[in-house]
């Protein structure tokens, strides 16, 4: 594994990856021109996405990571540039990859780790390297995730409104109490 120290400058300075925030996401994608591609687990997906998204796993696990949602039981998907090339066969599509709360390229990642956890939740830079490495060439990264997105339909009208009744903000496990408050330029803990 490349250590993730490198795999973020070539993110940020090789292949100038963009952040965009949601409106700029939904601009891109709009009528047809690109594609959101969430890489949460899916069964997060399958509880609460953002309408119009489509989902490709970058992690994945068996019941007792989906159903008990134990930690630790998630893994890396072996098949998840197979699985994108699938449903995404053109490699010069625009693509806006975003998981749960987004990591960053905004800002170099701590010198003192060296290798990211995907499996914990800031998944979509490590899904675009391998997508970058499978010869994808528009890819995007969406600041703050799928949180920032349901936070933003809050105050931002023109943005696709997803049922709110599956907002998940009051339940520990989806992650969004230790990102809500924190500085969303940062990211989490993976970046």
């Amino acid at each position: 594994a490349r250590e993730w120290v490198q795999i973020h400058a070539e993110l940020k300075r090789g292949y100038k990856m963009k952040t965009v925030s949601s409106v700029e996401a939904i601009k891109l994608t709009a009528n047809g021109k690109g594609v959101l591609l969430d890489v949460r687990f899916a069964p997060d997906y399958a509880l609460w996405a953002i309408p119009g998204s489509m989902s490709v796993p970058y992690v994945e696990g068996g019941f007792l990571a989906s159903a008990l949602r134990l930690p630790g039981f998630k893994k890396v998907n072996p098949r998840f540039v197979d699985d994108v090339e699938r449903v995404i066969p053109d490699k010069r599509t625009k693509i806006v990859l975003m998981d749960i709360w987004g990591g960053s390229l905004e800002a170099d990642p701590p010198t003192n780790k060296s290798f990211t956890d995907p499996t914990k939740g800031a998944g979509s830079l490590p899904a675009a390297f391998e997508l970058y490495q499978a010869g994808y060439k528009n890819l995007y990264h969406m600041r703050g995730g799928v949180n920032q997105y349901y936070e933003d339909c809050e105050t931002i009208k023109s943005l696709p409104e997803p049922d709110p009744k599956t907002w998940p903000g009051n339940k520990e496990f989806f992650g969004y109490r230790q990102f809500n408050g924190k500085d969303r330029a940062r990211g989490q803990r993976d970046d």
